[in-house]
């Protein structure tokens, strides 16, 4: 068998995508008989899937999960937007440009106690 032109097709942050791009990876991957690897976020600042994320949960032929602890040692599953006073952001734009450094892992438990005020955060 000759060497494939292209072994894999890589993409980070692909919950940034469209529907119909996600449609365009999976149409490579079946026509090159290529692995398309994604790397990315799962759900916003708000728990609501991402466009690319909702399509790639539905169309992925495997899906393995990069784990991310919360501070409190739980496997964290949110990602909260902390606003420039420390407290977690209820709304806003669902993409930000730039910014990383205003987000938070969290499991769950931590995420609703942010969101309600129970914690607060070191000024940005």
């Amino acid at each position: 068998m000759p060497p494939r032109a292209w072994p894999a097709c890589w993409s980070t942050r692909p919950q940034f995508l469209t529907r119909a791009q996600v449609q365009q990876l999976t149409e490579i991957a079946d026509q090159l008989d290529i692995p398309v690897l994604c790397y990315g976020l799962r759900t916003d600042f708000q728990g609501n899937l991402f466009e690319g994320s909702a399509a790639l949960l539905g169309w992925a032929d495997d899906l393995t999960e990069l784990k991310t602890i919360c501070h409190c040692g739980k496997k964290a599953t949110m990602n909260l937007r902390v606003g420039p006073d420390g407290h977690a952001m209820r709304e806003g734009a669902q993409i930000e440009i730039g910014g990383n450094e205003r987000y938070v892992a969290m499991c769950r438990k931590h995420y609703r106690k942010a969101m309600t005020g129970g914690l607060v955060f070191p000024t940005l």
